[in-house]
């Protein structure tokens, strides 16, 4: 099973357990989406196994005309707290491997992007970090490199950037086969980057130019916890009880 480190989940369980109420975590169906040129494919990964609440994933997906051939091995769950009907707290990740090869005989720019539901359906901000590190295996000379501006990573909640990981421009080539280490990078370690919403997913975003008959392998994850917004009559009645405080002092 592969996982990255458990401290770059920042204690997302310990968080989690301070929530109003019990968490049941669940092993989510993932979305994978690839862009390859002009041709795309999406396609649902269901769990091969579940371990504890954590699906673990793993298989190779061919693209339209057996034109790419992707392999993934990830780990993920998602939570939900609740208080009687309202939810209180959530905790989404998913971590693990994607390497993807190209078939093809000229380079493709490829989109790949991974959704993760997290079960949120009341509002809630929330904390995120994430991690990637990236290797170019080449049969031959060959290169990976950013698509214009764009980054390489990137991390998205209710459709908002979270976070860029490997952001332009970057180039890669080998003159010779053999395997060449992007580096790694990572953000909001240890206690996370705070955004106004954490949506009912979250996505992880690759997007590269890649040559032909070559293959871009990354290690990569995505973790987040949301919490619950208190709602307007709440909100007011902690105003008031300040105010009360402050008179009776």
């Amino acid at each position: 099973m592969l996982s990255i480190s458990s401290s770059s989940r920042f204690s997302a369980a310990a968080i989690v357990c301070a929530l109003a109420a019990p968490a049941f975590a669940d092993a989510p169906i993932l979305a994978l989406t690839v862009n390859a040129g002009a041709a795309s494919k999406l396609q649902d990964l269901s769990a091969n196994s579940i371990v504890g609440g954590t699906g673990i994933y793993n298989g190779t997906v061919v693209g339209t005309d057996s034109i790419w051939s992707l392999y993934y091995n990830l780990n993920a769950s998602t939570s939900v707290t609740t208080d009687g009907a309202a939810q209180t707290g959530a905790s989404s990740w998913v971590n693990g491997s994607v390497a993807i090869t190209n078939l093809t005989s000229s380079e493709v720019a490829y989109m790949i992007s991974l959704t993760v539901p997290t079960d949120v359906v009341d509002a809630m901000w929330g904390r995120f970090n994430g991690t990637t590190s990236g290797t170019l295996i080449t049969n031959g000379a060959g290169y990976i490199n950013t698509i214009a501006a764009a980054s390489m990573w990137t991390g998205t909640t209710a459709g908002a950037q979270v976070a860029t990981l490997f952001d332009a421009p970057i180039s890669v080539t080998r003159s010779s086969s053999g395997a060449t280490s992007l580096g790694s990078r990572s953000f909001g370690l240890p206690v996370g980057v705070e955004v106004a919403e954490f949506g009912a997913a979250m996505s992880l975003i690759f997007r590269f130019n890649l040559s032909a008959g070559d293959t871009a392998s990354f290690t990569t994850g995505l973790n987040g916890v949301g919490f619950a917004i208190p709602a307007p009559g709440a909100i007011a009645l902690f105003t008031l009880a300040g105010f009360v405080a402050r008179r009776r002092r």
